[in-house]
């Protein structure tokens, strides 16, 4: 798994986690936050490596699955791109035109 994949399934867990089964969500959070692979996994549980592989399988589809229907993730990161905007333009002295970006978050939500 790449990086960037691996640091936005974190982030998605973080929104989404509680939505997934137990199962799902404890095999989950222990390959991408304890970094323990899929055999290590299915020994700490008493499972078989195919039922771990399925259970992340499974879990990191439905969390991409959650994402393309609520969008969470993406608003929070469109939220950050504006604030970093309305942080500069504070810098820069340009209150008028932060107020005006301001104005815009506020009416988005």
């Amino acid at each position: 798994m790449q990086f960037e994949e691996h640091i936005k399934l974190i982030k998605l867990f973080d929104i989404y986690g509680n939505l997934l089964s137990k199962k799902q969500k404890q095999v989950l959070d222990a390959f991408l936050n304890s970094d323990i692979g899929e055999s290590e996994i299915a020994e700490l549980l008493g499972e078989s490596r195919q039922s771990v592989h399925d259970a992340i399988s499974k879990a990191k589809k439905q969390l991409f699955k959650f994402e393309e229907n609520c969008k969470f993730l993406k608003k929070e990161q469109e939220f950050k791109v504006k604030l970093e905007k309305v942080k500069e333009l504070l810098q820069n002295n340009e209150t008028n035109k932060s107020l005006e970006l301001i104005r815009e978050i506020i009416k988005s939500d």
